[in-house]
């Protein structure tokens, strides 16, 4: 039998996160340990593949039920069972971040420019833009017309002026106009270039443009089921669930290049979505097929015009 330790650690009086009594190992007020020591590096990897990684970890258990019980999660969620999953949000986040991380080393799966060729330097894997190949040689931006402009009677005054006068633009409003006028301006001049430096910065604010669309999908959730008198909180749950299974089928499948991989995802999207309605608000199939076609064809145009926002205030960055 293994004697007892001589000098074990005693326990402290008062817990050290929120000052509540102690009786015993773990604080029954926030469930922190209450005998703190200095952490070493072993603990810091013990601790990640104990409770993250580990088969018996809840993250498997949510991935599992993500994938195999279409809205069950919100389901689950709803009725009180949440200590054996992962927290809706921190799920969304992480895989979001796992993907966008990914994504950040297959910048070719980030925006396909159609129509241009040699996108790539096989051997520097720089960005290769013929100026020809942009518009035909044409300036990207042009915003007033040499032969017909009436302001260019004015001699001397420079086309940002020209256009202020002729948009009747307000003080105030001048200085934003000016960075998208010198914007356009450096894609002209140099649009390989503008490519180049405009990628990066248009991928780090895609992660937040991308998180703008759950609430949206939300909304579009609780119109289409108004009558079912559920909260927007509920229809946002759903919707970082969906969001969640999403960016999964995306860290799948990202990289592969065949064509029938694109009708295949909306299909399996369409598909699951329409089970997750089934389970998380009952009634028939088909009703709730045309419910997850809509709210596709919905969130398509959603999409779309997060991306054209998230690029126009994206240009004048670069």
């Amino acid at each position: 039998m293994q004697e007892p330790a001589l000098n074990p650690t005693p326990l402290p009086l008062h817990c050290p996160n929120c000052d509540a009594v102690v009786h015993g190992p773990y604080c029954a007020q926030c469930g922190q340990e209450t005998q703190i020591t200095v952490l070493k590096l072993r603990d810091f990897s013990h601790e990640y593949f104990q409770h993250f990684v580990t088969l018996e970890s809840r993250l498997w258990r949510t991935l599992w039920t993500l994938v195999r019980y279409p809205g069950m999660l919100t389901t689950e969620f709803l009725v009180g069972r949440r200590r054996r999953y992962v927290r809706p949000l921190p799920l969304y986040i992480s895989l979001s971040f796992a993907l966008f991380l990914l994504m950040s080393f297959i910048p070719s799966q980030l925006i396909k420019i159609d129509g241009l060729k040699d996108l790539r330097d096989p051997g520097t894997n720089e960005l290769i833009v013929p100026r020809d190949q942009i518009n035909k040689g044409k300036p990207i931006f042009q915003f007033t017309d040499k032969e017909t402009d009436e302001y260019d009677v004015k001699e001397g005054l420079p086309e940002l002026v020209k256009l202020e006068a002729k948009m009747g633009l307000p003080d105030w409003l001048k200085p934003l106009f000016k960075r998208y006028y010198d914007a356009a301006q450096r894609w002209n001049k140099d649009p390989q270039g503008q490519l180049t430096r405009f990628l990066p910065v248009f991928q780090t604010k895609l992660p937040y443009a991308v998180f703008a669309l759950v609430p949206l999908f939300a909304v579009s959730t609780s119109l289409l089921f108004w009558r079912r008198k559920r909260w927007y909180a509920e229809h946002f749950l759903f919707a970082l669930h969906l969001h969640a299974f999403v960016f999964l089928t995306m860290l799948i499948t990202l990289g592969g290049d065949s064509p029938a991989a694109a009708p295949l995802l909306y299909f399996g999207w369409l598909a699951y979505l329409t089970v997750a309605l089934r389970r998380w608000m009952g009634g028939r199939w088909w009703p709730q097929a045309l419910r997850a076609w809509v709210l596709i064809t919905l969130h398509g145009i959603c999409l779309t015009l997060v991306l054209v926002v998230t690029m126009v205030l994206t240009l004048p960055s670069v």
